[in-house]
């Protein structure tokens, strides 16, 4: 197996990885937005409902641009540095050669 199958197939492991990951974020934020629908301030009345629907709000809305806006760039950057990282092992290893007997 040569060292550009092996690149491609540490590629391909990566992403089929971030894919993985990704499907589990998407069930996060479906997860979420789901819960979203549940938590108002009808249930509860005063500042704690405030409180707690603020808190609530303001925690899952980072989350959910973790999931949505920043893991995309994060995956990208995984199967980038994988494949660097591959091809710089390419580039170390001692090239063999064929030789006639």
């Amino acid at each position: 197996m040569g060292y550009g199958s092996l690149i491609q197939e540490a590629v391909s492991d990566a992403e089929n990885d971030m894919a993985t990951v990704n499907a589990a974020a998407q069930a996060i934020i479906t997860a979420i937005n789901g819960a979203k629908t549940w938590i108002t301030d009808q249930t509860w009345t005063g500042t704690a409902a405030t409180s707690w629907c603020g808190d609530w709000n303001g925690f899952y809305a980072q989350l959910l641009n973790l999931l949505s806006n920043q893991l995309p760039g994060a995956e990208t950057t995984v199967v980038n540095n994988v494949r660097t990282q591959m091809e710089k092992l390419a580039q170390n290893q001692p090239k063999t050669t064929a030789t006639a007997s």
